[in-house]
C-alpha cells in the first residue's frame, strides 16, 4: 500500500549495539539521523544485549556512549540473548526484535548506516 507523505504512519527505527565498534557506529547513526532528519517523528530504539551465559564479556554499552545516545534522543532497549549471544553476534539482531513494541511499524538498520536525508 502506497501512502502520501501526509498519510504515512509514524514508524520507529531499530538498531542493535553493544560494547566495542558497534557502540561507536550507533553513535554515528544517531547523530546522522538527528542532523539529516531533525523532524523525524518516530522513536530511535537501540537494542542492547544483556549479559548472560552466551557471553564471555559484558556486551552492554559503555556509560559514556549510552549517555550520548540518550542525549541524541535514542532509547536504550535491553534484551536477552538466550540463543545466540557472543557465539553468533549477528543473531542478536533476531533476538532483539522481541524487545520491540508490538503493533508499531519499524525499520531495522545496521549500525554502520549513515542517514543523509529525511526518512
Amino acid at each position: 500500500m502506497a501512502y502520501s507523505a501526509k498519510q504515512r504512519p509514524d514508524f520507529n527505527i531499530f538498531i542493535v549495539a553493544q560494547t566495542g565498534r558497534l557502540s561507536y557506529e550507533a553513535l554515528l547513526f544517531a547523530a546522522s539521523l538527528r542532523h539529516s532528519d531533525p523532524g523525524f517523528k518516530g522513536r530511535l530504539l537501540v537494542g542492547e544485549p544483556q549479559p548472560g551465559p552466551g557471553w564471555d564479556n559484558d556486551p552492554r554499552l559503555p556509560e559514556h556512549i549510552r549517555a550520548e545516545l540518550e542525549h541524541l534522543g535514542a532509547e536504550i532497549v535491553p534484551f536477552e540473548t538466550p540463543v545466540f549471544g557472543g557465539r553468533y553476534p549477528n543473531g542478536n539482531k533476531i533476538e532483539g526484535l522481541l524487545a520491540l513494541p508490538e503493533g508499531v511499524p519499524f525499520v531495522f538498520f545496521d549500525t554502520d548506516t549513515v542517514v543523509t536525508g529525511p526518512l
